[in-house]
């Protein structure tokens, strides 16, 4: 599935998103697109699992978090949305990343668990979020060889049910990086650094090209599993 979000004349800012399910249906990613004058708002959530309950809270907290979040910003946002998990016998387990971009602002980023945001200035492709992750969590800690870190790499340690002050994360993207991505791990775990550094180089004026190429490149594991994946693709159009 593609969809490019259409702007009006006088908009600067353009999104584009691309999703596709994994070999494990329903496809429990979540994603949207909320637009209020020229300040534009994006979610991609991450659901573990495929319960029937996960896919549903997937399905309907992204348009929380981007609706909350601007007019409240992405902390409210997340903190929302992971109220609602409460709703649920079993409160579902999901990651979530956030970010408003408008002209002549930093774009703002939120995020909790292990979807990522991505920056490119035009030059060097640049991780601003920080996965929260066991694995992450032992290399700064742990003390112990990378080998035992990348074991825990899928294992998040906070999502969108614990999300609070202290637990959700926060960057400003400066202006001039211009094209930003929201992916799910899906994404971001089958496709290297360099491929999405090239895809940025070759396709960045293009964001449906883009979304649509990183998706295409998140192939299946050497286990034959490909897990599900989303993209956010922002653009800023730079005035003058």
């Amino acid at each position: 599935m593609t969809t490019t979000e259409q702007r009006p004349a006088d908009a600067t800012v353009t999104v584009a998103v691309a999703q596709r399910p994994g070999t494990e249906p329903p496809c429990a990613d979540g994603v949207d697109v909320q637009r209020r004058g020229r300040r534009v708002s994006a979610a991609v959530v991450d659901g573990a699992g495929h319960h029937p309950d996960v896919v549903r809270y997937a399905a309907v907290v992204p348009p929380v978090i981007t609706h909350t979040g601007i007019v409240l910003g992405g902390l409210a946002g997340l903190i929302t949305a992971g109220q609602m998990a409460a709703a649920y016998d079993a409160p579902p387990h999901a990651c979530a990343v956030y970010a408003a971009m408008e002209p002549g602002r930093p774009t703002m980023v939120h995020w909790i668990g292990d979807c990522r945001a991505y920056g490119w200035d035009g030059q060097r492709l640049t991780l601003w979020s920080t996965d929260m992750t066991m694995g992450q969590w032992l290399r700064i800690n742990g003390g112990v060889p990378v080998e035992i870190a990348e074991v825990h790499d899928n294992w998040a340690r906070l999502g969108l049910a614990q999300s609070a002050p202290a637990t959700c994360r926060q960057v400003e993207i400066p202006e001039t990086t211009a094209l930003v991505l929201l992916v799910s791990d899906g994404v971001c775990d089958q496709v290297g650094r360099e491929t999405i550094e090239d895809l940025c180089r070759t396709c960045g004026a293009d964001p449906q090209a883009l979304a649509d190429h990183l998706i295409a490149a998140a192939q299946p594991d050497d286990d034959g599993y490909r897990d599900d994946a989303t993209a956010v693709v922002m653009l800023l159009h730079q005035s003058g």
